[in-house]
Order: structure tokens, then C-alpha cells, then sequence
């Protein structure tokens, strides 16, 4: 169901949670990504913190590039390929930080170990010396963590410089390439959260009946919303006002995933905007649940 926050001058967006209205408005080309000033004060406060903590030379993160943004289909279909090769020949086993994972899904070694083993093996796909760290990892949590965090404590993250030398530290590491800035600063986090919900699973009485695409389902974690903003006037069924340019559009994806089971949604599988890591993070997860699950059995077996 769709729900409507309008206030003259303030807040202008629409808030969306049905799986086909998201698909609908996604597929409608009059939103579209955009981080252009535009609507009331706190739509152009949202966009400024996403410009903030996102946009590295001029250029947004590729998560946030518009439908028609020059060399993103290539790009994308050209990541799309090497993930599926990556997932095709599970090469994150090559990777140390992947036994890392493994052992911290098991139960055998720290939850606080997931962080920085996930942002370094996702880094590492794409630059071979990629090196993660704990500074890095808080770094990465509390710049994607700052479009939402409160006004004063996002003011206190600029005037003090802590967002400066973050954006900088994930900057260095990815030695400026923005696709490595987008894994290890946003994507990591999702990959972090099924990591801990899985470790939670295969703590319980049940984790070994399961398949794993039980455990996929109850585990896998994606964005909480997708921004959209509108560019041209859009009448919808989904809302009762027409939307003018300006206005945003939050489609709440993990809310709708919840509630739908519907995992091609999780990924935007059928959307301009799909997510290419798609099969690489499922069979990621997969490979960690069926090693760590081979290794609590080892253990209680010794």
C-alpha cells in the first residue's frame, strides 16, 4: 500500500510497498535516479546527504546513475558477465577472507570478524590488493548509515570532518574506482546482514533440514528503499495526488520482500536498474551456508 507525506514547501514523497506498484513506477520512465535539488526542504535535504556521502568526483556511486547516464547499460552488463563468471567458478574460495565467513556463519570465530572479511572479499573482485580492516568497515557502516541518521548528528559527522576522512579512507582503498566504492561502502552491508542472520539460523535446532533455499529465503537481506525522483507529471493509481517533478518516490523494497516472498523483487531482476551481482551473491551465500553447515557437523562429530 502506498502512503503519501505532502506538505507545501516541506516534504513532497510517496512511499510505495506493493511489489507490483514498485514494478510499475520502476518501470515508469518519467522517475527516474536523479539527486538534483528539487522539491520541498526536506526533499532537498535527503538529496543533498545522498550527494554528500555518494558522489566522488563529480560522478554518483553506480547505484545511483539515472536510466540514460552515459556508459551505464555497458557498464553494467559488462559487471553483470564478470560476477557470473565469479560465481561460475566460486572463485571467492580462493580468497582467505571466505574461510573467515565461513567460520564466523559456523559459529567458530567472532561476529565481529564478518565486516571486514565481507568488504574485503568484495573488494577484492574487483582490485586484487584491496585490504580491509576494521577502520575501514566503520567507515564504510557510518557513510552509508548518514542519509539517515538524524540532522544534528549528520551535522556533527561534517563539522567534525569524520565524513570527510571516511569518504576519503573507502576512497584510497578503492584506489578511486567507483564500482569498488560502491561494493565495499553500500553493498557490503546487505551481504553483512544475511551473513549474521544466517549465523543466527545455524545456531538453531532446525538448520540442518533446511534447504538452501529456505535458508536463502529467511536470510537474504536487500536495500531498505529505492529513491526515485520524478521528472515529468505522473498520474498513478498508486497515488491519489499527481506527482510533479520534484516529488520523490521511495519504493521499499525490503518491506515489500518481507511481506511478498518475492525474491526476484530483492534483486530487481526484471527492472533497468537490476542488481548484476544477483547470482554471485546467492551462490556466495549458498557456498558459506553449505561450508559452515559442513563444519558444525565436523565439530560435533569430533
Amino acid at each position: 500500500m502506498a502512503r503519501r507525506l505532502h506538505i507545501p514547501g516541506l516534504i513532497n514523497v510517496l512511499e510505495v510497498t506493493d511489489p507490483g506498484e514498485i514494478r510499475l513506477l520502476d518501470g515508469d520512465s518519467r522517475l527516474d535516479r536523479s539527486l538534483a535539488p528539487s522539491g520541498g526542504l526536506i526533499n532537498r535535504s535527503r538529496l543533498a546527504r545522498l550527494r554528500g556521502a555518494f558522489v566522488f568526483d563529480g560522478e554518483p556511486l553506480p547505484a545511483l546513475l539515472g536510466r540514460e547516464a552515459k556508459g551505464r547499460e555497458s557498464c553494467h552488463a559488462e559487471l553483470g558477465r564478470r560476477l557470473d563468471e565469479g560465481a561460475e567458478a566460486a572463485i571467492w574460495r580462493q580468497d582467505p577472507a571466505f574461510k573467515a565467513l565461513v567460520d564466523v556463519v559456523a559459529g567458530q570465530a567472532e561476529a565481529e570478524a564478518l565486516g571486514p572479511a565481507a568488504q574485503g572479499l568484495l573488494g577484492r573482485r574487483f582490485r586484487d590488493d584491496y585490504r580491509a580492516d576494521e577502520a575501514s568497515f566503520a567507515a564504510a557502516r557510518r557513510l552509508n548509515d548518514y542519509p539517515r541518521v538524524n540532522a544534528l548528528k549528520a551535522l556533527l559527522q561534517r563539522l567534525s570532518g569524520q565524513l570527510r576522512r571516511d569518504r576519503q579512507l573507502l576512497y584510497e582503498r578503492a584506489q578511486g574506482d567507483p564500482m569498488t566504492l560502491h561494493a565495499t561502502s553500500v553493498a557490503v552491508h546487505n551481504l553483512v546482514a544475511a551473513l549474521v542472520s544466517m549465523r543466527i539460523l545455524a545456531a538453531t535446532r532446525e538448520a540442518s533440514a533446511l534447504s538452501q533455499a529456505a535458508v536463502l529465503a529467511r536470510c537474504l537481506s536487500v536495500p531498505e528503499a529505492l529513491l526515485r525522483q520524478v521528472l515529468a507529471p505522473l498520474s498513478t493509481p498508486c497515488s491519489p495526488r499527481r506527482l510533479v517533478p520534484g516529488d520523490l518516490v521511495l519504493l521499499r523494497l525490503a518491506e515489500s520482500v518481507r511481506s511478498s516472498g518475492d525474491r526476484e523483487l530483492a534483486f530487481m531482476g526484471d527492472s533497468w536498474g537490476r542488481c548484476p551481482a544477483q547470482r554471485f551473491i546467492l551462490a556466495l551465500l549458498a557456498d558459506i551456508w553449505e561450508q559452515a553447515m559442513a563444519s558444525r557437523s565436523g565439530e560435533g562429530g569430533r
